[in-house]
């Protein structure tokens, strides 16, 4: 999904927060940590000597800590994905040479070189979301692997007014941005991303209820996209309005259940003098795949080795995302259910203390929206989707955060 320059300015409203938690030492002059420094450093190396330097040497540092630190992640992040940018500027992945069409070696050759890059910064994205809760990497893979683009049949007319009004918004006359989505709205009425970014020019100045009125009508009519969700809780606290905005998080993990969106919850529990204790498991090997052959067997782990086996026994069901087929076997729809399933009942009399409440979900009947919420990966993302099409496994998932994760400080 190609995001517009005015798009990627309110793109990164959502990680907005997390951008002063993770690098507000430097806002309020604090005395940076040993952490901080370090990957400071790093920084000065990528943005005065090369960017290639700075993320080795980031990796580096990184290969040196047990488990490093959220900024960490962030930092490698925001690295790769610059070094994205400039790498498809730099070979042109959608060059078209004037006046003839693409030799078809160049085309293959460009193709090539976007899936080498694209994977490479996919894979980052992945890690840092497995090994960590990094919030921009969770929004890239959204973004990059999930979202559509709901606009595809607007008309010509109306998404030249949708363009001027992008360019007004980046210069920052957002009244005649307004002016411009209202123009492309009466050519297409049910042009998703003019009602959306209207909302967006009315919360440029300011204007919350405004703003909610136009983000309602996007999440109405996408309401399987997470960015008007994440728009209207931003909306609701600031205005203060809690409780709503905390329904609104809760609703929106059903629908993209990211690190960015659990932080936006955390906030506003906050609030509540509560906070959501997911019991995440944090890892460093990726979920069961039934198409790759090749992932490691986690044989220096008994247990995690119980859960990789785990694919192998219903192999033959699964379909290519990991969904089974009813079968005399097991019950389980979805294989990382089946595998955490299969693991945790392996080892009953040895379970790690870390496991414990993943047991105790499998006892209350709970464990899918504990794998599909507190171990979410985008590895997951189809198992979990076909998961929340059904209503009754929405609300059951609404009830499993309610009861089970929201905790009193």
């Amino acid at each position: 999904m190609q995001v517009s320059e005015a798009s990627h300015m309110k793109i990164w409203r959502v990680v907005a927060v997390m951008a002063i938690m993770t690098l507000g030492m430097n806002a309020f002059g604090q005395k940076m940590t040993k952490d901080e420094k370090q990957i400071t450093k790093c920084w000065k190396t990528f943005k005065t000597k090369s960017q290639s330097k700075g993320i080795a040497k980031l990796e580096k540092y990184m290969s040196k800590q047990e488990w490093p630190s959220l900024l960490a992640y962030e930092s490698l992040v925001k690295m790769e994905y610059v070094n994205f940018k400039r790498n498809a500027k730099m070979f042109g992945f959608e060059i078209k040479v004037e006046g003839e069409n693409n030799d078809s070696l160049t085309q293959t050759f460009q193709d090539m070189l976007e899936e080498i890059y694209r994977t490479r910064f996919l894979n980052v994205c992945r890690m840092s979301t497995m090994e960590s809760t990094s919030p921009s990497a969770d929004i890239y893979l959204r973004q990059m692997i999930v979202d559509v683009d709901p606009d595809t049949v607007v008309s010509e007319k109306g998404a030249e007014y949708y363009s001027e009004a992008e360019e007004f918004f980046i210069n920052r006359d957002f009244e005649l941005a307004e002016l411009n989505y209202r123009k492309a709205l009466k050519q297409d009425t049910s042009y998703y991303k003019a009602n959306l970014y209207l909302g967006d020019s009315f919360w440029a100045r300011h204007e919350f209820d405004s703003a909610l009125v136009y983000y309602k009508i996007a999440k109405q009519m996408q309401p399987d996209l997470l960015e008007p969700r994440i728009y209207i809780i931003d909306a609701l606290v600031e205005q203060e309005l809690f409780y709503r905005a905390k329904k609104e998080c809760i609703e929106a993990l059903t629908v993209y259940p990211g690190h960015n969106v659990k932080f936006k919850l955390q906030r506003v529990l906050y609030i509540e003098n509560k906070f959501m204790n997911e019991h995440r498991l944090n890892r460093r090997f990726f979920p069961n795949d039934i198409e790759d052959d090749e992932q490691p067997m986690l044989e220096a782990n008994l247990i995690w080795a119980d859960y990789r086996k785990a694919k192998a026994e219903v192999s033959k069901y699964c379909n290519a995302d990991g969904i089974i087929e009813e079968n005399g076997e097991t019950e389980d729809r979805y294989l990382e259910v089946y595998s955490i399933r299969r693991m945790l009942e392996q080892h009953m009399d040895d379970l790690p203390e870390p496991l414990h409440f993943a047991d105790k979900m499998r006892g209350e009947g709970f464990l899918e929206p504990y794998v599909f919420v507190s171990l979410f990966h985008i590895d997951i993302y189809p198992q979990f989707k076909d998961y929340m099409s059904d209503e009754a496994n929405r609300l059951k998932t609404i009830d499993f955060i309610e009861k089970y994760l929201i905790e009193v400080i």
